[in-house]
């Protein structure tokens, strides 16, 4: 079913920039194929772990997704280089004061395993998780956590250790990404008609790159979680465009503002906006006050999980008010990009390059050629030097997409 211009306005996509970025945010996130690999290669850790020649057999009480999984904001990595991770907790029945040090090496022993087996080699121990690479670019982190009881829903204890660095105390630290996780998707709830319309969009995108290109490896049959709201569409845009820019050469060994704090941020700033070009700028803006607020106090930034207070959001990130000044220096420029984007009447060319720069030249070309490639037989589709459309529905036509089979909802969205 194709979407009507009448409905632009309900959808929250009026303008070009907003089928755009709508269409860039479909490329960059996880493609069915990648989300079912992922279920499928966490349903087999979790066996693994628990499996009888284990430290930890009979140990592993749950396991569930935190951070971006869990709120189904994951997106793939920026070049063939990097990777793209999903993080796990592990819930194990251990004692709530064991030592941060042997709880990370015991996880780490069970999943590595013998010599020859399938995760050996793979495997490497964290600070907090341990983490586990696969050939594709895929990683899975997995962070041990004892839960504490009679204390809200799934706050858990987890494990800080760093013995390569003697100044690095060891300690266990209170957390709850499954309560964030939760409160999170209260504050951005999805828009029925805009949720539907970015489903169908991204669901007829999976079946082109099916047709394509065959999966690499046989999948179970579930469907990734695709309606979404614009808050959370703005938050992997934004990721997209934090990924790209520590992409570069002069920010290697740099630390990355954390993907926790702006999921944070974005849900406190949700639902004031009406579309999702609107949305992505707003929230940019509202970053930006925020740390310039902080820095007028000569202070950094510090955020708490909502869910549990002594769940430190920003203990790790920024470290300096070096790292706080230039988060204002990227947002500045990412604002009055976008701000230009909305408002200046750009060309269609123009909005490609500043499209290429926030969020990376391969999805912002592939956009804008399907875009082009969309217009209907005859006419002029854009006015020049404007990026206006001409006539009804030009470059608005959501793609045919095949009947979706039942949403999978174990990772929530």
């Amino acid at each position: 079913m194709n979407f009507s211009p009448k409905n632009i306005n309900a959808l929250g996509v009026s303008e070009p920039i907003d089928v755009l970025l709508a269409d860039i945010a479909i490329s960059v996130q996880l493609s069915r194929t990648e989300h079912d690999k992922a279920v499928a290669r966490f349903q087999t850790m979790q066996d693994w772990i628990d499996r009888e020649a284990s430290p930890l057999h009979g140990r592993v009480k749950l396991m569930y997704p935190q951070g971006s999984m869990a709120i189904g904001a994951t997106i793939t990595r920026v070049s063939d280089k990097e990777e793209y991770d999903i993080d796990v907790i592990v819930d194990l029945d251990i004692p709530q004061n064991s030592s941060p040090q042997a709880v990370l090496d015991t996880l780490h022993d069970a999943i590595r395993g013998e010599k020859g087996s399938r995760y050996h080699g793979k495997t490497l121990r964290h600070t907090r998780c341990v983490c586990v690479s696969y050939e594709d670019g895929m990683h899975i982190d997995l962070t041990p956590a004892v839960l504490v009881p009679r204390l809200a829903p799934r706050v858990s204890t987890i494990f800080h250790s760093k013995p390569e660095d003697p100044l690095v105390h060891d300690c266990c630290l209170f957390a709850n990404p499954w309560g964030l996780a939760e409160w999170f998707k209260e504050k951005t709830p999805k828009d029925g008609d805009f949720a539907a319309f970015f489903e169908k969009r991204s669901l007829a995108y999976d079946s082109r790159k099916i047709i394509a290109k065959a999966p690499a490896e046989p999948v179970p049959d579930q469907e990734p979680a695709y309606r979404k709201s614009r808050a959370l569409i703005a938050l992997q845009l934004i990721k997209r465009w934090r990924n790209v820019l520590f992409a570069r050469r002069d920010r290697s060994g740099l630390r990355r503002p954390p993907s926790v704090l702006l999921s944070k941020l974005i849900a406190d700033n949700a639902n004031r906006t009406r579309t999702l070009s609107e949305e992505v700028e707003h929230q940019g803006r509202c970053m930006l006050a925020r740390l310039e607020a902080e820095k007028a106090y000569q202070r950094l930034i510090h955020e708490v999980n909502p869910r549990c207070a002594e769940d430190i959001l920003t203990d790790r990130w920024p470290a300096s008010h070096a790292d706080q000044d230039l988060m204002i220096s990227d947002l500045r420029d990412f604002v009055a990009k976008m701000h230009i984007l909305r408002t200046g009447n750009p060309s269609l060319a123009e909005m490609g390059k500043i499209l290429e720069s926030l969020f990376g030249e391969r999805p912002a070309r592939k956009v804008i050629d399907e875009y082009v490639a969309s217009a209907p037989a005859g006419g002029n589709r854009i006015i020049p030097a404007t990026g206006r459309v001409v006539g009804a529905s030009s470059g608005l036509i959501a793609p045919a997409a095949a009947n979706p089979t039942p949403t999978h909802t174990f990772f929530g969205d």
